[in-house]
């Protein structure tokens, strides 16, 4: 059974409720979302790639840690670029958010405004700080040496499919000197890390996508920023999991997506609004 069916509700008068079974319970990318707002895209032109016109759009907080990293410039300013992100949430998702509880790691559905939940958020701005520090811990050389000894072909890699991937990276694993299997070394790097008895399904999805991205499946372009990028990358992938379909237009997202989505029974469907993309 996949471990999904089990979407906690939250308690009290904001709790939006269980799923009807007519309605699509939808996540989109923060990619969506952008060209929503830049007027590239619209809701209507989304609604045809369903096939039931009646949906719930979800955002999660990812979509305002995104947010929150822009720092404002002359053409438009920090402040006003938010309060425009956050008017495109309340219009798009009708307020609809998916929030984690980490005290059990239960997800929940709830109506609450962006600002709001940006303002929880931003509270402890050194958590955010912390983060970006971790997810640039490996280096693009250390991680290129891992490929190299591996005897990886990234160019060929990313002709598997979900289903192949898996199989692949395990008879390429040994050659770390350990038998182990792609599943039991994430294992096993969360048992090693102080807080590793705390950390949830989120935790681990995020593990995944680095690790694939290090033995290059589907490699994100590196940038300044990619590696903090693809946390949030992960996170869509989590949150999208509690709902029936996954609207992203970054191939490399829906390819790792699609690999955890296996991995975990999730039953998620995985789009993207081009046949081109």
């Amino acid at each position: 059974m996949s471990i999904y069916k089990h979407l906690k509700p939250s308690e009290g008068n904001k709790n939006i409720g269980k799923s009807n079974s007519n309605v699509l319970n939808v996540y989109l990318d923060n990619n969506i979302v952008v060209s929503v707002e830049n007027g590239e895209y619209s809701l209507n032109e989304l609604k045809t790639l369903l096939p039931n016109k009646e949906i719930n759009l979800f955002y999660s907080a990812a979509h305002l840690y995104e947010a929150e990293s822009f720092p404002g410039n002359l053409i438009l300013s920090r402040e006003t670029f938010l309060n425009r992100r956050f008017q495109t949430i309340r219009n798009l998702f009708k307020n609809n958010y998916l929030y984690l509880d980490l005290n059990g790691n239960i997800v929940r559905r709830l109506v609450e405004d962006p600002q709001n939940v940006y303002n929880t958020i931003t509270e402890i701005p050194s958590a955010i700080t912390a983060m970006k520090g971790f997810m640039n811990f490996i280096s693009k050389e250390l991680k290129e040496q891992i490929r190299d000894s591996l005897g990886i072909e990234v160019h060929k890699l990313n002709n598997y499919t979900e289903e192949n991937v898996l199989e692949h990276l395990n008879a390429k694993l040994p050659g770390l000197g350990m038998d182990i299997s792609f599943m039991e070394l994430i294992e096993m790097s969360i048992n090693c890390h102080p807080d590793g008895s705390t950390f949830g399904l989120h935790n681990r999805i995020a593990a995944i996508f680095e690790l694939l991205d290090m033995l290059g499946y589907w490699k994100d372009k590196e940038t300044n920023t990619s590696n903090y990028a693809r946390l949030w990358d992960a996170d869509h992938c989590f949150n999208a999991s509690y709902c029936d379909y996954f609207v992203s237009n970054d191939k490399r997202t829906r390819n790792k997506a699609k690999v955890v989505y296996r991995i975990y029974k999730a039953e998620t469907k995985v789009i993207s609004t081009s046949l081109n993309n």
